[in-house]
Parts: structure tokens; C-alpha cells; sequence
């Protein structure tokens, strides 16, 4: 059978995570979470944040709306508009960089002052960031030049960087092992330099290398503008969202040793299920949405599936989080420096993460309504509430309840922030809103059932079944899974096709 794009995404999306979850095992056997590790991660977390921002929300969600508007009408100069969005991030991440490499220890305290009262892990974290924060310049331009390569069909390489991101940690790690600190922020470089160099062979390959001149900037000035000023928008709105990364990562710092890696790990594990279905769905339904923006009918049909599509996935998982969430952290990171005390607090935070796995994937998803309409005003409205609770929570919470506490308030404002997003759908797409679903109960209550019979599954294997550890834990999944999906098709949840359907939309 021939891989569709959603098939082509998700398998190299699973290879990345598959060798990022590597690469996070060798962390924690080797830097485990101590306060070195903390200072690592502080360095390597940040110019992440700043790639979400720019890269992977604000400039793929308005310049591949806007590049599809134009080329329908110039080719020519949509090609030139891209390359004139090239260079503005070029100077404006090298800008960004230049900023953290002179001013980095006034960024370590404000984002991480529970390092200020340890003068050695706060030298640490300032060195490692100089070394790490360039890493955004390759990134975030390696993300544009994704997005054209999206837009023409080619999805393998986009969705290829990361594995060979993790692979370039992964050898610092194997190379250097304990003392791997800035090997591993040094390998973020070379990455970023051999990504950059893959995605520029593949758009010559397109003829599409570099066309820009400055008579081609002039005659882009007017969609130039509209860019910077829709880009504002998102980045204000991407901003707000990663703000609250930011505002759990200061409290992090300040709850005391080990607290920011917990959290890093269980983010981790939280992360797999969805980067492989929230991720992928959406970055082949915004150019659907975006296309169809006249079909209603057909958007709000797409949009239902994938829903559905979500919850088929998250669900489950939250269920097989909740269950199984000690004996995961355990054979992913319990060994090493990685203490049996770490792993029981990363479970924990696992758990209460895993709550908030359906939320994000509505909210990846109503994002794109408003990105293909062009509204990239109304993400930013709805963040604004989103970060004040969890400002005021991590506040009343870190003290209390430690890591846990920033994980519920986490979770909570994640949630707010679907809530708020489905008011702004039916205020200003009322239209669309009439046409879509956003809970179809029957559904619901069928998929909440499959759940059910996997978690006695897993139940009854646990029971009667053990060998070691890792075996038992494969065991419960693989069966647990099948019982799942099977019931699913017995129950005839049709949405489960489009894991295999050539078009994913008719």
C-alpha cells in the first residue's frame, strides 16, 4: 500500500519520538535530575520556547494561508514574498541570539531565580545558553523552508528533521556520557546546520532556490506588511501560551533540585501521543481548510472527523497514562542517576498531565479554523485568560503541592483555553459553528467504553501474566491496544479509517 501524506508524517513523527524518547532515556541514565541537569535543560528548554513562537505556530499558520492566496494569483511573486519572510527571520532570530549571548545571566535570572542562590548552577546555565540559543536561527528558518516543501507535497523531509536532531544529541550523549553538558548544546548546532543544508538541496530540487531581489521585496512591501502584522498577532498569541512553559519553569526553579527536569520528563512522555495525532492531522488540515475556505460543508465535515480522529486517541491514552504511568517512567528512566524518589514524582506529574491530552488536541484543531480564515487575531483573545489562571494557580500552587501543583494548574488552563476557543468559533464563524459537532455523545460514550475494556485488559493480563517488567508492560499495551481497536471496529467508529485513507477529506 502506498504511504499517504498523514502516513508519511506520522511514521517519521513516530521515529522522531521513538529516538527523542532515546535520547531523553540516555538523559536521565546519564544527567539524571539533579542540579546540573536543571541548569542543562533551562538551556535547552529556552531557545525551544522561542521556536515554538516563531517557527512551528506564528510563522507556519500565517505564511502558508497568505503564500496559497498569492500563488493563486502570481506565482512568481508568492515565490518572492517566501523569501522575503526568509530573510526578516533570518535577521530577526540572529538579532534574538546576539541579545541572550550578551545579556545571559540577567536571562538566567529572570526565568530560572532559583538559580541565583547557586552561584555554580547559575555560571552552568549561563554558558550552555550561549551555546544553545543560536540553535533557534537554524530552526526557525528550517521550519519556513518545511512549510513550502509542505505546500508543494513534499512532507517526508519536514517531518524527517528531528531524527536527525536526536541522533546528533544522542552520539554527544554515547560519546561523552555524564560529562555530556555542552557536547550535547554544541551537537544543537551541527543539527541545525545539516538541516538547513538537506531542506535547501530539496527546494532546488523544485526550482525554488532563492528567487528574491530587491525589485522582489518592493513589489511584496504591501503583503509584507499584512504578514508582520498577522505574524504580530500569532507571536503575541504563540507568545502568551509559552509564556505559561516560562512561568512554570520559573516556579519550577523555585520548588527546589530536580524539579524542572521532573517536569521535563513527564512533558516527554506526555508528548508522544500528541505529536503523532494532533501534530500531523493539523498540518494536513489547515492546507485543507485554508483551500476550502469558501465549502463549508466540506470544512465542517473535516473538522468533525478529526475531533473524533483525536479523541479516538487521546482517550485511551489518558486511561493508559493513568493506569500505567509508574511502570512506564520506570522503564524509560529509572535507572542511573535517574533515582526510584524521581520516578515516583515523574509519574505523578505524568498523570495530571495526561488530563490535559484531550484538551490540546481541540485546541491544535480549532486553532486551524482560525488560522485559515486569517483570524489570527482571535488564538490571542483566548490566550490572554489562559496564561492569567495559570499565573495566579502556579502562584497559590508551587508552595503546596510542588511540581504537582504546576502540573494541575497546567492542566486547568489548558481546558479554559478550549472552552474559550469554541465561544470564539460560535461568535464569529456561527455559519460554520451550525454545521460542525463538537461532541457527538453517541460517539463519545462508545469510544469511553473501548477504553473501559482496555483498561480490564490490562487489568487481567497484570494479574495473570508476569515475566519482567519490560515483557509485562509491552504485553499489556500490545493487548490492551488490540482489545481497543477491535472493539472500535466492532462498534463501527468509521472515523478510524483515516488512518489509512489516501485522502483524508472528500
Amino acid at each position: 500500500m502506498k504511504f499517504n501524506n498523514f502516513s508519511k508524517i506520522t511514521s517519521n513523527i513516530l521515529g522522531s519520538r521513538l529516538t527523542g524518547f532515546f535520547r531523553d532515556v540516555l538523559f536521565a541514565n546519564y544527567l539524571g535530575a539533579n542540579m546540573l541537569s536543571d541548569a542543562f535543560l533551562f538551556a535547552y528548554r529556552l531557545p525551544n520556547l522561542f521556536r515554538r513562537i516563531f517557527a512551528e505556530g506564528a510563522v507556519n499558520s500565517v505564511l502558508i494561508p497568505m503564500f496559497i492566496n498569492q500563488q493563486k494569483e502570481n506565482e512568481h511573486r508568492a515565490v518572492e514574498f517566501f523569501w522575503s519572510v526568509f530573510l526578516i527571520f533570518l535577521l530577526l532570530t540572529s538579532i534574538l541570539s546576539i541579545f541572550i549571548f550578551i545579556f545571559k545571566f540577567d536571562v538566567v535570572s529572570v526565568l530560572a531565580p532559583g538559580f541565583i542562590d547557586n552561584k555554580d548552577q547559575f555560571i552552568f546555565a549561563g554558558q550552555l545558553l550561549t551555546i544553545t540559543f543560536p540553535f533557534l536561527i537554524f530552526v526557525t528558518l528550517s521550519a519556513i523552508l518545511s512549510s513550502i516543501l509542505n505546500i508543494n507535497g513534499k512532507f517526508f523531509l519536514p517531518s524527517f528533521l528531528s531524527v536527525i536532531l536526536n541522533t546528533c544529541m544522542i552520539l554527544a550523549i554515547f560519546l561523552f556520557k555524564s560529562n555530556a553538558h555542552f557536547a550535547i548544546a554544541w551537537s544543537l548546532i551541527v543539527a541545525g546546520a545539516i538541516q538547513l543544508s538537506l531542506l535547501f538541496i530539496n527546494l532546488k530540487s523544485l526550482n525554488l532556490i532563492w528567487k528574491l531581489s530587491i525589485d522582489g521585496i518592493i513589489s511584496n512591501i504591501q503583503n509584507l506588511k499584512i504578514f508582520l502584522k498577522r505574524f504580530s498577532f500569532s507571536v503575541f498569541g504563540s507568545g502568551i501560551v509559552q509564556l505559561n512553559i516560562f512561568i512554570s519553569m520559573i516556579f519550577a526553579s523555585l520548588v527546589g533540585e530536580g524539579t524542572i527536569s521532573h517536569l521535563y520528563y513527564a512533558d516527554r512522555i506526555i508528548d508522544l501521543p500528541f505529536a503523532l495525532i494532533a501534530v500531523a492531522i493539523s498540518i494536513t488540515l489547515l492546507p485543507y481548510l485554508s483551500k476550502n475556505i469558501l465549502n463549508e460543508e466540506k470544512n465542517a465535515d473535516a473538522f468533525n472527523q478529526t475531533i473524533i480522529f483525536c479523541l479516538i486517541f487521546s482517550i485511551p491514552s489518558v486511561v493508559g497514562l493513568y493506569y500505567l504511568s509508574f511502570d512506564i517512567v520506570n522503564i524509560l528512566f529509572g535507572r542511573g542517576e535517574f533515582l526510584s524518589s524521581d520516578v515516583l514524582v515523574t509519574s505523578n506529574i505524568l498523570i495530571v498531565y495526561s488530563l490535559s491530552l484531550p484538551g490540546y488536541m481541540f485546541s491544535k484543531i480549532c486553532n486551524q479554523v482560525f488560522f485559515s480564515n486569517e483570524r489570527v487575531d482571535l488564538p490571542v483573545f483566548a490566550s490572554i485568560p489562559t496564561f492569567l489562571i495559570n499565573l495566579i494557580l502556579c502562584f497559590f500552587l508551587y508552595q503546596s503541592l510542588g511540581a504537582i501543583g504546576l502540573a494541575i494548574a497546567s492542566t486547568i488552563s489548558v481546558w479554559l483555553n478550549v472552552v474559550i476557543q469554541i465561544i470564539f468559533i460560535k461568535k464569529f464563524f456561527f455559519p460554520f459553528y451550525q454545521k460542525i459537532n463538537i461532541i457527538d455523545y453517541v460517539k463519545l460514550i462508545k469510544i469511553l467504553f473501548c477504553s473501559f475494556l482496555m483498561l480490564v485488559t490490562i487489568i487481567f493480563i497484570e494479574n495473570f501474566f508476569t515475566i519482567n517488567l519490560i515483557f509485562d508492560l509491552f504485553i499489556k499495551i500490545f493487548f490492551g491496544v488490540l482489545v481497543y481497536f477491535l472493539s472500535l471496529k466492532l462498534l463501527r467508529i468509521d472515523e478510524i479509517k483515516l488512518i489509512y485513507k489516501s485522502k483524508k477529506f472528500n
